[in-house]
């Protein structure tokens, strides 16, 4: 059994080569995950990483400058030709007939470069880690060990579609090991496709618990940040989170309650207008700051009164898992799946069910006000946040690359 790979690895022996894969590198939730992966395995477990990334979005790629110089980045597709509509269709600025045009002409092409820049890699890979799971396509006759990460509640993502779980059907099969990253999704996969159950395995999003606090004591030079505030960090789309229901709990706060703290919301997202709109009806408007994209948002979590989050659906929200490790007081929707788990079961915060305005307020007026529940929910926490720490999985990490059995 090979031993495992640390900073201690031997001079002579050959570092595990690792190619990552992602469709595109862009600022959502997955992206931090595997921005947190790569620069770890990378820089502090010296294994030798390659990301292969399907498209090049130029300067929409906000993470990129964070990328360790260790990891080794090839795009499959990077000639204005080839992505220029694809970008205009990101950005929501493309017409119908351009669409069109980039779906018949130009995505052809653009699978095609991308398999082919993937075979290429591939021969100097040990393992391949199709971090979106949107590669399965290319991968079935490849013959190394193929992982894949999967990030939503299958229930959510895949329930009353057939032709969704068809196409995933097929994907599992390309893989030897699905990752999902939380209990939960890990029991729905075994579930809904009991064909792969030996497939799924459960592992939690880690971070680098000493990075993550010197990322959150930098200087914020925004006033903003020294009044007492409720922070959430999310998306603004409605589709899958629950930002509506927010503010309509923080209006309940506001003109039932009266309490003094504002509500922050950081993220960008296609109904930002909409909820501003909200927020203004619900004459909270001057309560309610929209702070857009951040890309350290970790200084805001740390200073915050009360960190939210509210959401229909999820896979293992990153930010929940960056509150509880800064010691946060913490409510949350109960939502499938991921927030149950990070609190364990509502010891470590506060649960609300989904879409309950009243509910979430009143966990939140709660929070603020009693200070032994205070206590006692950030008692809890100390040993729960261990096992989202790379500490915890490194071990787990390192198996799951070479196919031993320590999951």
């Amino acid at each position: 059994m090979q031993s495992f790979q640390s900073k201690e690895t031997k001079s002579d022996e050959r570092p595990l080569r690792l190619l990552f894969l992602l469709s595109r590198f862009l600022d959502g939730g997955i992206d931090t995950v595997l921005l947190e992966y790569v620069n770890h395995l990378a820089d502090h477990l010296h294994y030798d990483v390659t990301l292969g990334i399907a498209i090049c979005y130029g300067d929409l790629e906000v993470y990129r400058p964070k990328l360790s110089p260790r990891v080794k980045v090839v795009y499959f597709n990077q000639s204005p030709f080839l992505t220029r509509l694809s970008r205009q269709r990101i950005e929501k600025r493309a017409s119908f007939f351009a669409a069109s045009i980039d779906e018949i002409l130009f995505v052809p092409l653009r699978r095609l470069a991308t398999q082919r820049g993937i075979y290429k890699l591939s021969r100097q890979a040990d393992a391949i880690i199709d971090f979106d799971c949107r590669a399965y396509a290319f991968l079935h006759h490849i013959r190394k060990r193929k992982i894949a990460f999967f990030h939503f509640s299958f229930d959510q993502v895949l329930k009353n579609n057939p032709k969704r779980m068809n196409r995933m059907k097929k994907g599992l099969a390309a893989y030897h090991k699905v990752v999902t990253i939380s209990r939960a999704m890990c029991e729905e996969g075994r579930k809904m496709f009991p064909q792969f159950k030996e497939k799924f395995i459960l592992l939690y999003n880690a971070k680098d618990e000493q990075l993550l606090a010197e990322y959150a004591e930098k200087t914020i030079d925004n006033p903003l940040i020294q009044r007492p505030y409720l922070l959430a960090v999310e998306r603004l789309e409605e589709s899958q989170k629950d930002l509506s229901m927010l503010i309509r709990a923080y209006s309940l706060l506001v003109h039932e309650h009266h309490i003094s703290e504002w509500l922050y919301i950081i993220g960008k997202g296609k109904d930002e207008a909409q909820l501003k709109q909200l927020a203004k009806t619900l004459q909270v408007a001057d309560k309610v700051v929209f702070l857009g994209f951040q890309p350290t948002p970790l200084p805001w979590i740390l200073h915050c009164k009360i960190f939210v989050h509210s959401a229909k659906f999820e896979g293992l929200p990153t930010v929940l898992i960056e509150a509880l490790l800064l010691d946060k007081l913490i409510v949350a929707t109960d939502c499938p799946t991921g927030p149950r788990e990070i609190l364990d079961h509502g010891r470590c915060g506060l649960l609300t069910p989904v879409g309950d305005a009243p509910a979430f307020a009143a966990a939140v007026l709660q929070l603020l006000n009693d200070k032994s529940l205070q206590q006692r929910l950030l008692s809890a926490a100390e040993e729960q946040k261990k096992i989202f720490t790379f500490a915890h999985i490194d071990r787990q990490l390192h198996a799951l690359f070479l196919g031993e059995t320590m999951y």
